[in-house]
């Protein structure tokens, strides 16, 4: 039998270690990677520095573990290595680059940080009958409505980048379909704005070359900046994602007055987010707050250090609205739901793609073979980003998590709104991993160019040399980056909205993977 092999001292580590003793598999729990000689004997290893130790040298010191694996054969599984990162944007490059490719070839990898936990947690992971944090979507919002999701995060810390993102990649709802000025308002304020607001910009390029943001100094009550997105003139808005940047202290009247704003205004679904790196403030603004943010029981996410720090205030119904996060405890679920679920899509995917059909069934070892072809982990991380909004569809179905098992079709007026959906979520997940729509001139030579290979395929002549579809690709310029209604045929003639359709009607099969 295999074993688990748990590596570091970090916080995390007892949870780990008692999931693990819940499974029955022997384990070895070593505080340093000394200890390790050889790891053929591991079917999952959980590496868990301490904070304050480099990444680098954690995964210098993986390197040399991975040397003593065995080549396995590709239809082979291996060794899983959940890793713990301390620095955001080292994860950020394991999610866009391929990087420590001798690391990859001897593990499936799976790097984390805890701010990338706590943003799954609070924003999309399925709580599993367990609705301990409420979600930003708290209404149903369907095409009529005219609701929106807005959240509004104080301190510009690592969480509070995270939790922004896995908004971004999960906010999306059918109405904005129906009128474009219905998107998720992401606001974040800080005093030292300017450089953090630049920073975050660069890091995300093309998302925000692409989006609606705007940039306020409440010193002067004026705002400084308004971006457009770069092809706002000339085609169909396609980001449904906007930004608000905010310079000046949160306790500003300025910025008390525009929350009271938008807890007042009905059509707002208003979640507060407390993400200082000094859980101090956090804790004195979480208090402090207008009293209308608890009278409107309006969720405030406070980053602390320790939960018990509001367990006594909690007592008080007054405070029922005040949820701790960031704590470095936050539990890790080696069960990995969001994962299971993104192999489902991905075995959807490749079998629609084979038989022009989505599957009634799937089994456990044709799953997992379909999912060990992705050589490419930033290929692996696309799917589980896609899977990561499948709450929110669900509950825009009207559903919850708890009733997930008695979900089984959806008819063809969901599957249109949810494709409609879809596409968006796909078009934020695009430009957050630096993908880029086409300029003019490129979008017609790739239309060209497909055009070319329908007419050959249809005169049985000879076709183009060159998909440069795929080859734009490859350079991160995807043609299908583009509004829904914009969206057009492949090189086979088929509408690319089909796929996203079949992927659509599979979503009550990956769900019962849960």
């Amino acid at each position: 039998m295999k074993k688990v092999l748990i590596i570091g001292n970090h916080p995390i580590r007892q949870s780990i270690i008692d999931q693990t003793l819940a499974t029955g598999l022997p384990m070895d729990v070593f505080p340093c990677f000394d200890a390790v000689t050889d790891a053929n004997d591991y079917s999952d290893l959980f590496i868990l520095p301490a904070q304050g130790i480099n990444d680098e040298d954690t995964l210098d010191a993986l390197g040399t573990i991975s040397n003593s694996l065995t080549e396995t054969d590709p239809d082979t599984s291996k060794p899983v290595c959940h890793l713990l990162l301390h620095n955001q944007a080292m994860l950020r490059l394991f999610q866009t680059l391929e990087i420590y490719l001798n690391i990859q070839r001897k593990f499936e990898l799976y790097p984390f940080t805890i701010e990338d936990l706590w943003a799954k947690k609070v924003i999309c992971q399925p709580s599993l009958g367990a609705d301990e944090y409420p979600h930003l979507d708290r209404e149903r919002i369907h095409r009529e409505s005219n609701k929106t999701v807005h959240l509004f995060i104080d301190g510009f810390s690592s969480l509070a980048e995270s939790l922004s993102i896995h908004a971004a990649l999960t906010a999306h709802f059918p109405n904005y379909e129906r009128d474009h000025s219905l998107r998720t308002r992401i606001t974040i304020v800080d005093e030292n704005m300017v450089e953090l607001q630049e920073s975050f910009i660069h890091r995300y390029k093309s998302l925000f070359e692409h989006s609606y943001y705007r940039s306020i100094d409440v010193s002067n009550n004026e705002m400084s900046l308004y971006h457009e997105p770069l092809y706002a003139k000339t085609r169909e808005d396609f980001v449904d994602i906007e930004w608000e940047f905010v310079k000046g202290n949160f306790s500003h009247p300025i910025v008390q007055q525009k929350i009271n704003s938008c807890a007042d205004d009905s059509n707002q679904i208003l979640t507060i987010a407390l993400c200082n790196s000094n859980c101090s403030i956090n804790l004195e603004e979480a208090f402090a707050l207008p009293k209308e943010i608890q009278q409107k029981h309006i969720p405030v996410l406070v980053h602390i250090d320790q939960p018990s720090q509001l367990d006594k205030v909690k007592v008080d119904k007054m405070y029922d609205n005040l949820f701790p996060i960031g704590m470095e405890e936050c539990s890790y679920d080696i069960r990995m739901p969001l994962l299971q679920m993104a192999k489902r899509l991905n075995y959807c995917y490749n079998y629609y793609f084979n038989h022009k059909t989505i599957p009634t069934g799937m089994n456990t070892e044709d799953v997992e073979k379909e999912w060990r072809k992705i050589e490419l982990y930033s290929l692996r991380y696309s799917n589980i980003y896609h899977v990561m909004s499948l709450a929110t569809k669900m509950r825009i179905l009207g559903h919850h998590d708890n009733d997930w098992e008695k979900f089984y079709a959806l008819n063809p007026d969901e599957i249109e709104q949810l494709t409609a959906v879809e596409h968006n979520r796909w078009s934020v997940d695009r430009l957050i991993l630096g993908f880029r729509p086409p300029t003019d001139q490129e979008r017609e030579e790739i239309r060209q160019n497909i055009q070319a290979f329908i007419l050959a395929e249809k005169a049985g002549g000879e076709k183009p040399e060159i998909d440069l579809k795929v080859a734009y690709k490859r350079q991160k310029v995807h043609y299908d980056l583009c509004s829904n209604g914009e969206l057009g045929e492949d090189r086979t003639g088929l509408n690319v909205k089909t796929l996203d359709r079949e992927l659509t009607a599979c979503i009550p099969l990956i769900a019962h993977a849960i």
